[in-house]
Protein backbone atom coordinates (compact mmCIF):
# COMPACT_ATOMS: atom_id res chain seq x y z
CA UNK A 1 0.00 0.00 0.00
CA UNK A 2 3.13 2.31 0.92
CA UNK A 3 4.94 1.24 -2.39
CA UNK A 4 1.05 2.56 -4.15
CA UNK A 5 0.66 5.94 -2.45
CA UNK A 6 4.62 6.47 -3.73
CA UNK A 7 3.57 5.43 -7.29
CA UNK A 8 0.91 7.69 -7.06
CA UNK A 9 2.45 10.74 -5.42
CA UNK A 10 4.95 10.16 -8.37
CA UNK A 11 2.75 10.04 -11.19
CA UNK A 12 0.60 13.36 -9.86
CA UNK A 13 3.37 15.01 -9.56
CA UNK A 14 4.68 14.07 -13.16
CA UNK A 15 0.90 15.35 -14.20
CA UNK A 16 1.34 18.77 -12.49
CA UNK A 17 5.10 19.40 -14.24
CA UNK A 18 3.49 18.64 -17.50
CA UNK A 19 0.55 20.98 -16.93
CA UNK A 20 2.91 23.11 -15.97
CA UNK A 21 5.22 23.24 -18.91
CA UNK A 22 2.30 23.03 -21.37
CA UNK A 23 0.60 26.12 -19.67
CA UNK A 24 3.79 28.33 -19.65
CA UNK A 25 4.53 27.27 -23.44
CA UNK A 26 1.16 28.41 -24.06
CA UNK A 27 1.05 31.40 -22.74
CA UNK A 28 4.98 32.25 -23.83
CA UNK A 29 3.54 31.50 -27.13
CA UNK A 30 0.84 33.39 -27.17
CA UNK A 31 3.02 36.50 -26.39
CA UNK A 32 5.29 36.08 -29.29
CA UNK A 33 2.38 34.96 -31.02
CA UNK A 34 0.82 38.63 -30.76
CA UNK A 35 4.17 40.11 -30.82
CA UNK A 36 4.75 38.41 -34.72
CA UNK A 37 1.03 39.64 -35.16
CA UNK A 38 1.54 43.59 -34.46
CA UNK A 39 4.92 43.47 -36.81
CA UNK A 40 3.00 41.76 -39.36
CA UNK A 41 -0.01 44.50 -39.44
CA UNK A 42 1.93 47.27 -39.22
CA UNK A 43 4.10 46.35 -42.27
CA UNK A 44 0.54 45.62 -44.46
CA UNK A 45 -0.63 49.00 -43.55
CA UNK A 46 1.54 49.93 -46.74
CA UNK A 47 -1.14 47.92 -48.90
CA UNK A 48 -4.78 48.52 -48.95
CA UNK A 49 -6.00 45.25 -48.43
CA UNK A 50 -9.71 43.87 -47.81
CA UNK A 51 -10.67 40.36 -46.44
CA UNK A 52 -11.05 37.36 -48.52
CA UNK A 53 -13.35 34.62 -48.15
CA UNK A 54 -11.63 31.56 -47.18
CA UNK A 55 -13.77 28.17 -48.17
CA UNK A 56 -15.92 27.34 -45.30
CA UNK A 57 -14.40 24.25 -44.11
CA UNK A 58 -10.79 25.79 -43.87
CA UNK A 59 -11.39 28.73 -41.77
CA UNK A 60 -10.84 26.69 -38.47
CA UNK A 61 -9.44 22.85 -39.09
CA UNK A 62 -9.34 20.72 -36.07
CA UNK A 63 -7.35 17.32 -35.65
CA UNK A 64 -7.16 17.77 -31.69
CA UNK A 65 -4.81 17.39 -30.23
CA UNK A 66 -2.09 17.41 -33.05
CA UNK A 67 -3.62 20.60 -34.48
CA UNK A 68 -5.63 23.80 -34.29
CA UNK A 69 -5.92 26.20 -37.06
CA UNK A 70 -8.04 29.22 -37.79
CA UNK A 71 -7.10 30.72 -41.16
CA UNK A 72 -7.47 34.41 -42.02
CA UNK A 73 -7.26 35.92 -45.67
CA UNK A 74 -6.58 39.43 -47.39
CA UNK A 75 -6.38 40.48 -50.59
CA UNK A 76 -5.24 43.94 -52.32
CA UNK A 77 -3.13 45.39 -55.36
CA UNK A 78 -0.08 43.53 -56.24
CA UNK A 79 -0.81 41.03 -53.41
CA UNK A 80 -3.49 38.28 -54.52
CA UNK A 81 -3.72 36.53 -51.13
CA UNK A 82 -2.36 37.21 -47.87
CA UNK A 83 -2.67 34.33 -45.70
CA UNK A 84 -2.30 34.30 -41.75
CA UNK A 85 -2.87 31.34 -39.76
CA UNK A 86 -3.12 31.00 -35.83
CA UNK A 87 -2.13 27.11 -34.67
CA UNK A 88 -1.78 25.16 -31.86
CA UNK A 89 -0.41 21.98 -32.06
CA UNK A 90 -0.54 19.34 -28.58
CA UNK A 91 -2.89 22.10 -26.98
CA UNK A 92 0.17 24.25 -26.12
CA UNK A 93 3.08 24.95 -28.22
CA UNK A 94 1.79 28.06 -30.87
CA UNK A 95 2.36 28.62 -34.38
CA UNK A 96 2.41 31.86 -36.10
CA UNK A 97 2.22 31.39 -40.24
CA UNK A 98 1.95 34.21 -43.08
CA UNK A 99 1.97 33.39 -46.98
CA UNK A 100 2.25 36.25 -49.04
CA UNK A 101 1.43 35.14 -52.73
CA UNK A 102 1.60 38.49 -55.30
CA UNK A 103 -0.31 38.98 -58.40
CA UNK A 104 2.15 37.56 -61.40
CA UNK A 105 1.90 40.96 -62.74
CA UNK A 106 4.56 41.93 -61.23
CA UNK A 107 8.39 40.34 -60.76
CA UNK A 108 7.68 39.69 -56.84
CA UNK A 109 9.01 36.22 -54.58
CA UNK A 110 6.32 34.26 -52.60
CA UNK A 111 7.21 35.23 -48.80
CA UNK A 112 6.13 32.61 -46.30
CA UNK A 113 7.11 32.28 -43.23
CA UNK A 114 6.10 30.04 -39.93
CA UNK A 115 7.24 30.70 -36.21
CA UNK A 116 7.02 27.80 -33.74
CA UNK A 117 7.33 28.31 -30.09
CA UNK A 118 8.00 24.98 -28.24
CA UNK A 119 8.82 24.00 -24.46
CA UNK A 120 11.38 24.98 -22.79
CA UNK A 121 12.29 28.21 -24.95
CA UNK A 122 12.78 25.88 -28.05
CA UNK A 123 11.98 27.87 -31.17
CA UNK A 124 11.42 26.90 -35.05
CA UNK A 125 11.97 30.09 -37.14
CA UNK A 126 11.65 29.58 -40.87
CA UNK A 127 11.19 32.63 -43.95
CA UNK A 128 11.22 30.88 -47.06
CA UNK A 129 11.89 33.68 -50.20
CA UNK A 130 10.29 31.37 -53.10
CA UNK A 131 11.31 32.94 -56.86
CA UNK A 132 10.22 29.74 -59.24
CA UNK A 133 10.83 32.12 -61.79
CA UNK A 134 14.05 33.66 -60.82
CA UNK A 135 13.55 36.90 -63.06
CA UNK A 136 15.99 39.11 -62.52
CA UNK A 137 15.82 43.64 -61.78
CA UNK A 138 16.91 46.27 -60.01
CA UNK A 139 14.40 46.29 -57.10
CA UNK A 140 14.46 42.99 -56.27
CA UNK A 141 17.99 42.61 -56.02
CA UNK A 142 18.18 45.79 -53.72
CA UNK A 143 15.16 44.12 -51.74
CA UNK A 144 17.13 40.85 -51.87
CA UNK A 145 20.72 42.36 -50.63
CA UNK A 146 18.73 44.06 -47.38
CA UNK A 147 17.29 40.47 -46.59
CA UNK A 148 20.81 38.78 -47.46
CA UNK A 149 22.48 41.25 -44.87
CA UNK A 150 19.97 40.03 -42.05
CA UNK A 151 20.34 36.66 -42.44
CA UNK A 152 24.19 36.89 -41.83
CA UNK A 153 22.70 37.40 -37.91
CA UNK A 154 21.11 34.33 -38.02
CA UNK A 155 23.09 32.52 -39.63
CA UNK A 156 25.08 30.73 -37.20
CA UNK A 157 22.04 29.01 -35.58
CA UNK A 158 21.59 25.32 -36.10
CA UNK A 159 19.51 24.41 -39.22
CA UNK A 160 16.15 22.91 -39.05
CA UNK A 161 16.34 20.92 -42.14
CA UNK A 162 15.17 21.31 -45.22
CA UNK A 163 14.65 19.20 -48.35
CA UNK A 164 16.57 18.78 -51.38
CA UNK A 165 14.29 19.83 -53.65
CA UNK A 166 14.07 23.31 -51.96
CA UNK A 167 16.99 24.87 -53.82
CA UNK A 168 15.56 24.86 -57.36
CA UNK A 169 12.81 27.18 -56.04
CA UNK A 170 14.14 29.15 -52.98
CA UNK A 171 16.66 31.89 -52.24
CA UNK A 172 20.05 31.21 -50.90
CA UNK A 173 18.87 33.21 -47.81
CA UNK A 174 15.85 31.75 -46.81
CA UNK A 175 16.07 30.99 -43.29
CA UNK A 176 15.54 27.10 -41.49
CA UNK A 177 16.61 27.40 -38.41
CA UNK A 178 16.31 26.19 -34.92
CA UNK A 179 16.66 28.75 -32.25
CA UNK A 180 16.32 29.45 -28.36
CA UNK A 181 14.50 31.88 -26.33
CA UNK A 182 17.18 34.04 -25.42
CA UNK A 183 17.23 34.73 -29.52
CA UNK A 184 13.83 36.31 -29.08
CA UNK A 185 14.79 39.65 -30.00
CA UNK A 186 17.33 38.94 -32.83
CA UNK A 187 14.28 36.54 -34.18
CA UNK A 188 11.60 39.29 -34.37
CA UNK A 189 14.21 41.56 -35.69
CA UNK A 190 15.26 39.86 -38.78
CA UNK A 191 11.82 39.10 -39.43
CA UNK A 192 10.72 42.74 -39.01
CA UNK A 193 13.17 43.45 -41.87
CA UNK A 194 12.61 40.82 -43.76
CA UNK A 195 9.07 41.75 -44.52
CA UNK A 196 10.14 45.88 -44.52
CA UNK A 197 12.05 44.96 -47.53
CA UNK A 198 9.32 42.66 -48.97
CA UNK A 199 6.88 45.23 -48.38
CA UNK A 200 9.33 48.17 -49.86
CA UNK A 201 10.03 45.71 -52.91
CA UNK A 202 6.44 44.95 -53.86
CA UNK A 203 5.50 49.23 -53.73
CA UNK A 204 8.26 49.58 -56.25
CA UNK A 205 7.43 46.84 -58.26
CA UNK A 206 6.77 47.36 -61.99
CA UNK A 207 4.38 45.57 -63.70
CA UNK A 208 5.28 43.31 -65.98
CA UNK A 209 4.31 42.22 -69.70
CA UNK A 210 1.83 39.84 -70.54
CA UNK A 211 4.46 37.18 -71.63
CA UNK A 212 6.43 37.40 -68.48
CA UNK A 213 3.49 37.33 -66.58
CA UNK A 214 2.95 33.67 -67.88
CA UNK A 215 6.17 32.89 -66.90
CA UNK A 216 5.82 33.93 -63.28
CA UNK A 217 2.54 31.86 -62.77
CA UNK A 218 4.44 29.14 -64.59
CA UNK A 219 7.20 29.29 -62.06
CA UNK A 220 4.74 29.08 -59.26
CA UNK A 221 2.65 26.17 -60.74
CA UNK A 222 5.85 24.43 -60.95
CA UNK A 223 6.35 25.17 -57.31
CA UNK A 224 3.35 24.39 -56.00
CA UNK A 225 2.94 20.78 -58.15
CA UNK A 226 6.50 19.72 -56.94
CA UNK A 227 5.59 21.00 -53.39
CA UNK A 228 2.81 18.74 -53.60
CA UNK A 229 4.29 15.50 -55.13
CA UNK A 230 7.59 15.56 -52.60
CA UNK A 231 6.11 17.25 -49.23
CA UNK A 232 7.10 19.37 -46.88
CA UNK A 233 6.62 19.52 -42.81
CA UNK A 234 3.26 22.13 -43.32
CA UNK A 235 1.63 20.18 -46.30
CA UNK A 236 2.48 16.91 -45.17
CA UNK A 237 0.95 17.76 -41.66
CA UNK A 238 -2.25 18.81 -43.79
CA UNK A 239 -2.82 15.49 -45.36
CA UNK A 240 -2.55 13.71 -42.13
CA UNK A 241 -5.45 16.17 -41.42
CA UNK A 242 -7.67 16.62 -44.83
CA UNK A 243 -6.12 13.77 -46.60
CA UNK A 244 -4.84 13.70 -49.81
CA UNK A 245 -7.68 15.43 -51.84
CA UNK A 246 -8.19 17.74 -49.29
CA UNK A 247 -4.36 18.48 -48.90
CA UNK A 248 -4.48 19.82 -52.67
CA UNK A 249 -7.26 21.70 -52.11
CA UNK A 250 -5.98 23.45 -49.24
CA UNK A 251 -2.87 24.08 -50.84
CA UNK A 252 -3.92 25.29 -54.00
CA UNK A 253 -7.10 27.32 -53.19
CA UNK A 254 -6.26 28.14 -49.80
CA UNK A 255 -2.45 28.70 -49.10
CA UNK A 256 -1.65 29.74 -52.72
CA UNK A 257 -4.83 30.41 -53.96
CA UNK A 258 -4.60 29.17 -57.48
CA UNK A 259 -7.63 28.49 -57.87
Amino acid sequence: MKILKILLGLILALILIIAAIAVNTRMDGEKQYAKYASVTSEALKAFTLKPFQVKANYQHVQSLPIMDISVSSSTGDRLARINSLDATMMLCMKMYTLMIRPTYDYNLPVMSVDFIFMPFGKRIFVIEIIDPAKIDDANKKTCYEKMKAQYLKIASLPSSGTRDWYKNFLTDFSIHSKAEKKDDEVLLAVYKAYLDAYVAMAKNAQQLPPETSVKMKEGLEKYVSTLLSQGGPAVEVFKKILGPDGQKDYVRTVMFGLD
